[in-house]
């Protein structure tokens, strides 16, 4: 060879078998960016080679292949860059792509940047190749400044405060200045025909080498790949036979006797059976060395990813974790921490089952932080040099060294943190390695899968398991966990408080379902937080709730339940326009061993306790005991009944007092309460509601007696100021009705009795069956018998007529079924019908 070709054939050889090796790598963005690199370095480096041995076809060719390499170099290196801090910027990388592509193009035309060198020979037979650059190589070093500039920006970005990432970007910035240094040398006339160039990309491309195996991204052993030892065992052969070629080949003739052309032949296949010797025994030992060891680790992988498929328990899988990661790797402490409900990380699970658990890491953690946005394991030497960790609590701090933390692994599913590892120092001292971490990584990778799919049965587990509603758990859990309770509870007691809310269909009726849900809600959230955590909630079905109290004796229990029943009586005390009606409780309670020797005897005995709650007049709690049940009957005499006869009197003396302002008032009021009570009965409810729509119905206009008479008995239209006032009528009788307290449930009936099926009504504007049952009869009745009677301002309606119009207004002012229902009535002539008196003149 001639000039400085053996220092491209370095080169060219150097970036071969590291593009060989990384070729079989794992790959990931920054191999793949690497790789790319070294790809643009043999095409420096091998055209610069081929070019100074003067390589068919010509110089110029390889000149251009060299100058394709070198042109490149910026743009690899900038994508490999951005890919080792993990950056996008797809539009950045396509411009400077395009830009470095289009100066190879003017180059290839114009050779404005780089010429084609001129080839000298010297006294000595040695040929050298004279670059003579112009000044448009300085517009080529200005982009490539700018560009050096862009990535220097990034630099200060990652690595302000970040001492981690300053030393894994410190061989990358050594890199970058040798090379750069080398370019701008080898225009110098000093360096004329010297290819510092090539010397400092080889530098480079091994600083960039050493940056990714200090990231722990790869293995040694891809060094020792199977195709590098076949070219290895071909670079050694070739050695051995250019050495003992001659030799060799003069002894056979020689001593053997044999023809030049046997002797050539003969060589050859000793040459190719050495080849083939050396590929065996270095295949034999890299296995012996690394292929077992490797092949271990991956059925270690696939029993763990096997085991943990076949469970659906998040204790079984960390277990099988941490026994993995006790196995494979020598450490003695092993920390797991899983992310919560509350995405907070808990930890759950030790090497040592002494290990105190239930140590928090909240999701703000700087370490926490830290570990979402990097998906590598991390030295815990590392991290300490970061401001994460310098962020951190004093006694986290002092937390970490107790545990003797060394490593630590993020468990990851995508891109969400499902969990993290915390590993010990190994033993003797060892560092851990990029196996180690590989390992890691992998088992990891398929622990989050398991725990995610856990995480998922526990939550379809607990929704089987828990009301909808009220989110406390269902009568199907309350029966798994009395059995378990009582079993557990044979040295203690266990009480029962079973809770059934009193006269709650009325409420529905009263209120809505809707005003119903919310009561329940309302009252499983009172239940809840006076159980906190002395024992566990359920909703039964429908009104039931019921609370086991481990280790509670029956009097503790009775306190408890007394004190959630005077909280749900004070539940619907508003300071608003009505007050709703209040809400009681009966209870029952019973307690073990004394009261019941198995668990169906303790849910029988205070099921029991409740129907003796409601037998002597609900509102009460009632023990299983036939001491206390005595006293307690004698204390709740005070019962609920129904006042509506005390209060008849009160009830007529009001609607007299209105028949002196408007005698139409009146009369109207009886027979609105007769036709709600009517069509109740049709529509199937029983006697109570009937009474309580009836009541409404009497009182549903008693508000008129604070309108102006001129408004009551106006013989026009009202006016839009005077129809306002008219209005008022609806708040007025609430304002009326609050003073007699017994009466209060009819509130709900009185105040939606002018809403409108479609919502277009008063006074609150709501729809559908959001209005309560008692109040969408009351607008049927109500507008009928407003419709056939004669009033001071309009003649009385045909009944056809009237019927015709609760046709038409069906899903409009009427609710449709009601609408018919009544109907049906009038036509069936199931209902009379009560034409009132003309009004006097």
């Amino acid at each position: 060879m001639v000039s400085y070709s053996w220092v491209s054939v370095i080169a060219l050889l150097g970036y071969l078998f590291l593009f060989l090796a990384f070729a079989s790598a794992k790959k990931t963005r920054v191999i793949n960016s690497f790789l790319l690199l070294l790809l643009i370095l043999i095409f420096w480096s091998g055209g610069s080679f081929m070019m100074r041995i003067r390589f068919w076809p010509s110089v110029n060719f390889w000149h251009y292949v060299s100058i394709a390499g070198i042109m490149m170099v910026p743009y690899g290196f900038y994508r490999f860059y951005l890919d080792f801090l993990e950056e996008k910027q797809k539009g950045r990388r396509k411009l400077w792509f395009l830009f470095f592509l289009s100066c190879f193009i003017v180059n290839w035309f114009t050779q404005i940047f780089i010429p084609t060198p001129e080839i000298v020979t010297g006294t000595d037979g040695h040929v050298k190749f004279i670059y003579c650059y112009g000044w448009p190589i300085y517009l080529l070093a200005l982009a490539v400044v700018v560009l050096l500039a862009e990535i220097i920006q990034l630099f200060f970005k990652y690595c302000k405060g970040d001492v981690l990432t300053f030393r894994q970007l410190r061989p990358i910035l050594i890199g970058i200045l040798i090379v750069a240094v080398g370019n701008v040398a080898s225009t110098a006339k000093i360096f004329s025909g010297i290819p510092v160039d090539i010397i400092s990309g080889m530098l480079f491309a091994y600083f960039l080498f050493y940056a990714l195996y200090k990231k722990k991204m790869f293995k040694l052993t891809v060094l020792i790949a199977p195709t590098n030892c076949y070219v290895i065992a071909l670079v050694i052969s070739a050695l051995l036979f250019q050495n003992m070629f001659l030799p060799l080949k003069t002894w056979m003739e020689k001593r053997l006797g044999m023809g030049e052309s046997a002797a050539l032949l003969f060589i050859a296949m000793l040459m190719v059976g050495l080849i083939y010797f050396l590929v065996i025994v270095m295949k034999k030992f890299l296995d012996n060395l690394f292929v077992k060891e490797e092949q271990v680790q991956a059925q270690t992988i696939k029993d763990f990813s096997h085991t943990v498929s076949q469970t659906l328990k998040k204790e079984e899988i960390l277990s099988s974790l941490v026994e993995v990661i006790l196995k494979m790797i020598e450490v003695d402490r092993v920390y797991v921490f899983i992310q919560n409900a509350d995405n907070a990380y808990v930890m759950e699970q030790t090497a040592s089952p002494l290990e105190k658990r239930g140590f928090l890491l909240p999701e703000d953690h700087p370490l926490i932080q830290y570990l979402r946005s990097h998906d590598q394991c991390l030295l815990i030497e590392d991290f300490k040099r970061t401001n994460s960790y310098h962020s951190m609590w004093e006694a986290e701090k002092r937390q970490f060294e107790d545990w003797g933390v060394a490593c630590i692994a993020p468990m990851k599913d995508n891109s969400e943190l499902v969990g993290v590892i915390m590993l010990s120092e190994k033993r003797k001292g060892r560092a851990y390695s990029y196996d180690d971490m590989s390992l890691l990584l992998s088992v990891n990778s398929v622990c989050s899968m398991a725990v995610k799919n856990s995480r998922l049965y526990e939550q379809a587990y607990n929704e089987a398991r828990r009301d909808e509603l009220t989110r406390l758990f269902n009568r199907k859990r309350f029966y798994e966990v009395i059995q378990e309770q009582f079993e557990g509870c044979h040295e203690c007691s266990l009480a029962l408080v079973m809770i059934n809310v009193d006269d709650f269909k009325l409420y529905n009726q009263l209120y809505g379902a809707k005003e119903g849900d919310l009561a329940l809600k309302k009252i499983a959230s009172i239940i809840d937080a006076a159980t906190a955590d002395r024992g566990i909630a359920f909703r039964m079905v429908g009104k039931e709730f019921s609370i086991l109290l481990p280790s509670y004796d029956i009097y503790s229990a009775k306190v408890l339940a007394e004190s959630i029943s005077d909280q749900v009586r004070s539940m619907n005390e508003q300071t608003s326009l009505y007050k709703m009606k209040t809400l009681t409780l009966s209870c029952g309670v019973c307690a073990s061993p004394y009261m019941a020797s198995s668990a169906e005897e303790l849910i029988a005995n205070a099921d029991l306790a409740v129907y003796s709650a409601k037998r002597f007049g609900k509102n009460a709690v009632v023990m299983y005991s036939d001491d206390v049940k005595a006293q307690d009957n004698e204390q709740e005499k005070n019962r609920k009944v129904s006042y509506y006869d005390t209060y008849a009197s009160t009830i007529y003396a009001l609607t007299a007092a209105i028949d002196t302002k408007d005698h139409y008032t009146f009369g109207h009021s009886q027979n609105v309460a007769y036709y709600a009570a009517e069509l109740a009965r049709e529509i199937g409810m029983n006697e109570e509601f009937m009474d309580i729509v009836k009541e409404a119905g009497l009182l549903h206009d008693i508000g008129k007696i604070g309108v102006r008479e001129d408004i009551l008995n106006k013989p026009g239209r009202l006016s839009a100021e005077e129809y306002e006032i008219m209005k008022g009528h609806v708040e007025n009788a609430i304002g009326i009705i609050r003073h007699l307290p017994s009466l209060d449930y009819v509130i709900p009936a009185v105040l939606s009795h002018h809403e409108r099926y479609d919502g277009r009504g008063y006074p609150r504007g709501i729809a559908g069956e959001d209005i309560p049952v008692m109040g969408r009869i009351l607008c049927v009745v109500d507008s009928f018998d407003a419709m056939i009677s004669k009033r001071s301002y309009k003649k009385a309606m045909p009944v056809e007529q009237a019927l015709r119009v609760l046709e038409e207004e069906r899903f409009g002012q009427f609710d449709p079924k009601l609408a018919d229902v009544f109907i049906r009535m009038v036509r069936e002539e199931k209902i009379e019908i009560r034409l009132m008196a003309p009004e006097s003149p």
